[in-house]
């Protein structure tokens, strides 16, 4: 899971350098082989293994489906298909992807505010799930006869049964709120 994280940060440097490389007149295997010399682990290891399907023989597009097949990462899927269907009707790979690299900074900045925010929903439901609990145990140490009279009766032992299965239910539904998917 960190190596598709990490893979994933480093796609915007490879939109760029498959960019820059096409716009200096390399081909696109040999910009794929730039690829997989130039960049760090773990993205080098799987443009390297595309260079040496295509220089054995495995064509362009079956080896660039392999690598979307074993990297199942969505942006990475994203730049093999603009690949492919730009190869096949033409037009200007450099600046398609320019313009995935930008997408895709933008949609790591997206994920990285979301993940914030529901970071900060997270800790508030957790203080919302623990305040009446915290409020229970300082009231029974302060005055131990104060919720004695809770415990020891029935109804007021129903009552606190269905708080707890409503705390339950609002920390289900907490978490269920701030669980956003992009």
């Amino acid at each position: 899971h960190a190596r598709l994280q990490q893979i994933q940060r480093q796609l915007p440097e490879v939109a760029d350098l498959i960019a820059r490389s096409l716009k200096a007149g390399h081909a696109l295997p040999a910009t794929l082989k730039m690829v997989a010399d130039e960049m760090p682990e773990p993205v080098c290891t799987e443009f390297r293994q595309v260079a040496d399907e295509i220089h054995y023989g495995l064509g362009l597009p079956p080896a660039l489906q392999r690598l979307a097949q074993r990297v199942p990462v969505d942006d990475l899927r994203f730049l093999v298909i603009a690949v492919l269907i730009q190869r096949d009707t033409g037009g200007n790979l450099a600046e398609l992807m320019q313009n995935m690299s930008h997408l895709i900074r933008e949609r790591l900045k997206l994920l990285g505010r979301i993940k914030a925010l529901s970071a900060e929903g997270l800790l508030s439901g957790w203080i919302l799930f623990l305040l009446p609990i915290g409020m229970a145990l300082l009231l029974y140490f302060v005055n131990p006869g104060y919720l004695g009279r809770l415990v020891d009766d029935s109804f007021g032992r129903m009552m606190l049964g269905i708080a707890a299965i409503q705390m339950l239910l609002g920390g289900v539904w907490m978490r269920h709120i701030v669980q956003i998917r992009v």
